[in-house]
């Protein structure tokens, strides 16, 4: 049985090459092209978090990898790559973290403004220490995380097919 996951992993992978690639620009393009690139790194990501979800037979799309290790437990699974995702997750200078506070930083439109406050700005702002700090986006960077995405995936892919 194929898995329809699979396909979308690689395009993702792909398409965040063909960005990192592209000839240097304008600071607007270049920084247009490096969000480009973590979301098509973050979609990799989410596709293989549903690759593995497949491969288990657990029958959703798991949103994160503790969905996934959850999914998994209540099927009486144990999914060791999931264990190893949370893990990377966890670790604040791992790529994995750095990957999603730059994807999460992506969505973030407030500006400042308390949404809990009635829209009202925030006098003190608040800072979540236990974060993994956002690091400055660069091509490198970003060729770092892809690189780590790309080998993490190919381990998991064979570690799945031994069993």
């Amino acid at each position: 049985m194929s898995n329809p996951y699979t396909g979308a992993v690689a395009s993702a992978l792909r398409k965040s090459q063909l960005l990192l690639e592209g000839e240097s620009g304008p600071v607007l393009r270049q920084a247009a092209v490096q969000e480009g690139a973590v979301m098509q790194l973050w979609r990799a990501y989410r596709a293989f978090l549903c690759e593995l979800a497949f491969q288990l037979q657990l029958g959703c799309e798991p949103e994160s990898a503790s969905e996934l290790k959850e999914r998994a437990a209540a099927r009486g699974t144990a999914c060791a790559e999931a264990v190893e995702l949370l893990e990377l997750l966890g670790d604040s200078g791992s790529w994995l973290s750095q990957l999603q506070a730059a994807w999460l930083q992506l969505w973030k439109f407030s500006g400042g403004r308390n949404e809990g406050n009635g829209g009202n700005d925030n006098l003190i702002p608040l800072q979540n220490l236990s974060a993994a700090e956002i690091p400055a986006l660069s091509e490198e960077r970003l060729q770092v995380w892809r690189t780590a995405l790309v080998e993490l995936v190919r381990r998991q892919r064979a570690h799945m097919e031994e069993w």
